[in-house]
């Protein structure tokens, strides 16, 4: 528990803190494009493709993409599983993109990857935004000890920490910290970037700070990874018509769309509290690490307004996939007795709300999968007759 003195000297220190400059930038890309798999380019194309002889678990076609001969991401395409649409397709960026190209060049080099491909940009598989900062009162190295002994609360539901640390001229040192799991929808590092760039060095981070007044001295960074379970259910309004929506992809090459995601990602997540010993979490002090909202004017006056759907309503569409899939089991143990059958198309008429699609659509990838696991898993050796099937996806009441 924090004590008196140890409270004061930490609102002193808070209160002549000069302002440091703090960056805000993309770290890790990785977006979901929905079309033909692409073979090479033509011979007049500033992009290129460099085939790999083989894939990955998820897909059998791997290329590196090059523009105008810089090597700009790799392209993954053709799933393997029949449960994945085969229509899904990846390109993940290089990271010094990043730190020598502005959003708007990035962005205009997906479109135009776009446009030679005849492939949509689908939705975000992986964002990684980083906030990077002078840590001169060592506040941010002492946050993991902070946390540790009690001293510092961390509001919300109970997580995963794991500490980092690096040998550095042989002693062995605290780089940071982890906070949630590899399965979470979102997991916040912080680490000093300083010291991680002396062990592994990348030259063009360096000139980035440079060029944007930071002093690589110290600089300890915030690294938010927000995965693909992220982003369901999350919508953007614009400013001009409040009643039209659209989906999180394209924004994330807009600084001011970053910020609004970290205060999304950082709400019940991280908000650290004082400990001073009250019966409630919400009832101590609350410690800002960074204020969102100030930054966020820095750059725009008004800041983009992102909803999410109210999980109720989410529960609600998984609670309709699980029931889907409970007919289906029961329409094939019972010799695809045609009531079942019946009761199914009626449900999957419903909207997926993580899709904005049909329920069928969703089905139509799922259910030979769920045969697989009926005949290995439940032992159901029934036959199945897929043209029969058919005929009754088309009855309705």
């Amino acid at each position: 528990m924090i004590t008196y003195k140890e409270r004061h000297q930490l609102r002193k220190r808070q209160k002549n803190q000069p302002q440091e400059n703090t960056l805000i930038n993309i770290d890790y890309l990785i977006v979901n494009l929905d079309g033909q798999p692409f073979g090479e380019f033509p011979e007049l194309s500033d992009f290129k493709m460099q085939p790999y002889d083989y894939g990955t678990k998820i897909f059998s076609i791997r290329s590196d993409v090059y523009y105008k001969n810089e090597k700009i991401g790799q392209y993954l395409a053709s799933p393997r599983s029949a449960i994945i649409d085969a229509n899904l397709a990846q390109l993940q960026f290089e990271n010094h993109l990043f730190y020598t190209k502005t959003p708007n060049e990035l962005r205009e080099l997906l479109e135009n990857f776009c446009d030679e491909t005849n492939y949509n940009f689908k939705s975000i598989n992986r964002l990684d935004i980083c906030l990077d900062k002078s840590d001169l009162n060592n506040s941010y190295r002492n946050l993991y000890n902070n946390i540790m002994s009690g001293n510092y609360l961390i509001s919300g539901r109970p997580k995963n920490i794991q500490s980092y640390f690096e040998t550095f001229k042989g002693k062995s040192i605290l780089n940071g910290f982890q906070v949630g799991k590899r399965t979470s929808d979102k997991i916040i590092r912080c680490y000093n970037k300083t010291l991680s760039l002396q062990l592994t060095e990348k030259p063009y981070i360096n000139e980035y700070y440079a060029s944007n007044g930071l002093k690589n001295d110290n600089v300890w960074r915030f690294e938010y990874q927000l995965n693909s379970a992220f982003f369901r259910g999350l919508q953007e309004n614009s400013k001009a018509d409040l009643t039209t929506s659209q989906a999180m992809t394209w924004n994330i090459f807009d600084k001011n769309m970053l910020y609004e995601l970290l205060q999304i990602a950082n709400k019940g997540f991280f908000e650290l509290r004082e400990n001073t010993g009250k019966s409630q979490i919400n009832k101590e002090k609350e410690i800002v690490l960074f204020d969102f909202q100030f930054l966020q004017k820095q750059i725009a006056k008004f800041s983009p307004i992102v909803k999410r759907y109210k999980k109720i309503h989410l529960s609600t569409t998984t609670i309709k996939k699980r029931l889907a899939k409970s007919l289906f089991r029961e329409y094939y143990s019972n010799n695809q007795e045609v009531s079942f059958i019946v009761a199914l198309n009626l449900l999957l008429e419903d909207i997926d709300l993580t899709s904005d699609k049909k329920l069928l659509n969703w089905f139509n990838n799922k259910c030979r999968f769920y045969l697989h696991e009926f005949r290995t898993k439940e032992k159901i050796q029934n036959i199945f007759d897929f043209k029969l099937f058919e005929e009754h996806q088309l009855l309705f009441l």
